[in-house]
């Protein structure tokens, strides 16, 4: 791992590439004229130092012809410069191996990846992170012509800060139909002490496990008394589309904190999502304004958090279980990873949930923890579970409209109950 950059370098960095930003046109037009060389050629690629592109590495940008060698080149030789910024032209590059992208800024310009990788030889397509550093206007085509599963985009860098993976497409044309999950994930985050990532206004299809931040070492570890890494802080998972994708922040062995997930939108297409929103092991957590959708008949919940402590908020939220499944599922009591802390204040409100069903015992808003309490549940629209509000541990549950469910509620006889709309 190299050494941190100086954030004033990074700052005027960051300057350059603004302005450079403002003269989109004439770069464009400059971009038109630069060499397609079959081989590298240091004085091509440093005759302008401020736009770094693959075709100076000896890229073709066909989509015919393979670019890894050239992709890995430019990657390489930039990471030993100031800048740390590459422009990708918008072109399309045929890919059959793992680009390594580390430290390096990546701008798309609406460039395609079109990454057909052996998973028995790769076990990503396109590996980035570090401080600093954001990947944009991206288009991921990925293929996996191997038999295991393997990272699309994959970020296992520790101790990072400033990561941002924004307004890119990521999908996956190699998919198990019939099962829980496809056989390419991604994008996916392994490192630990990571203080600000932020994915954001991207659109996920067909790799089921879409955003997924997981860290885990095995089952019977107590993360108080031997942790995997540095707590992570400041994760925000925000306006993304997934179809066929789930997002998910799952952290047994370290602490996450300061975690935002918000208006992203997740929808079943063609493959089975089980937990489409699935959040554990954090502490000050807030899950406003998703729509969310699960078509797998399950007891997880469509909306699922457990292992959860400090301020908890889950508000405005669009939850639908089309299959036989819970649709919020919220609980504090630990599991295998014993990492919980107490509870300050949880609040469940203002949120719709839809059920498909009012067979079984689906319910629309579950605590099934007996250490779930002081526990507002407040505002919610539920209709057609076979329960409304499940709630064992006392709680406040007060101003819920709930229709077409046979026991509306279901609670601790110490909760305080009122002014509930039962039809």
């Amino acid at each position: 791992m190299k050494r941190p950059r100086n954030p004033r370098r990074l700052f005027c960095t960051n300057a350059v590439l603004s302005g450079m930003f403002l003269a989109t046109r004439h770069i464009a037009h400059a971009a038109t004229r630069t060499p397609q060389t079959g081989t590298f050629s240091h004085e091509v690629a440093v005759r302008n130092a401020s736009i770094v592109t693959p075709m100076s590495f000896g890229a073709k940008g066909d989509g015919v012809s393979d670019d890894t060698a050239a992709l890995n080149a430019m990657y390489a030789h930039v990471r030993g410069t100031s800048l740390r910024t590459v422009f990708l032209r918008g072109r399309t590059y045929l890919v059959k191996g793992s680009i390594y992208a580390r430290d390096v800024t990546t701008v798309g310009e609406g460039a395609i990846l079109t990454c057909k990788v052996d998973s028995a030889k790769a076990s990503c397509a396109f590996e980035w992170g570090g401080s600093d550093t954001f990947v944009t206007e991206v288009v991921f085509d990925l293929s996996n012509i191997g038999k295991d599963t393997m990272q699309g985009v994959l970020n296992a860098v520790n101790d990072a800060s400033n990561q941002r993976f924004f307004r890119n497409r990521v999908f996956s044309r190699t998919t198990e139909a019939s099962k829980l999950q496809s056989n390419i994930f991604g994008p996916w985050f392994l490192g630990t002490g990571l203080n600000g990532l932020y994915v954001q206004d991207n659109l996920f299809e067909k790799c089921s496990y879409g955003v997924q931040i997981n860290n885990q070492d095995g089952m019977e570890r107590r993360v108080r008394e031997n942790p995997l890494g540095k707590p992570s802080r400041h994760l925000h998972i925000s306006g993304n589309s997934c179809v066929d994708a789930s997002i998910g922040v799952n952290t047994p062995h370290i602490m996450c904190s300061n975690v935002v997930i918000e208006g992203n939108t997740i929808a079943p297409g063609s493959l089975q999502l089980d937990l489409p929103l699935n959040v554990a092991h954090v502490t000050d957590l807030v899950i406003r304004g998703n729509t969310v959708a699960s078509n797998s008949a399950s007891a997880n919940g469509t909306l699922h958090v457990e292992d959860a402590s400090g301020a908890i908020t889950i508000t405005g939220n669009v939850v639908t279980a089309m299959g036989a499944n819970n649709g919020i599922q919220f609980g504090v009591d630990p599991s295998v990873s014993h990492d919980v802390r107490a509870v300050t204040r949880a609040v469940i409100a203002n949120n719709h949930v839809q059920g498909s069903t009012t067979r079984g015992g689906n319910t629309g808003i579950l605590l099934p923890d007996p250490g779930t309490t002081d526990t507002i549940i407040t505002g919610n629209y539920i209709s057609g579970f076979a329960q409304g509000i499940n709630a064992v541990a006392e709680s406040s549950v007060s101003g819920n409209t709930i229709i077409d469910c046979p026991t509306p509620l279901r609670l601790s006889k110490r909760s305080a109950v009122g002014q509930n709309v039962v039809k």
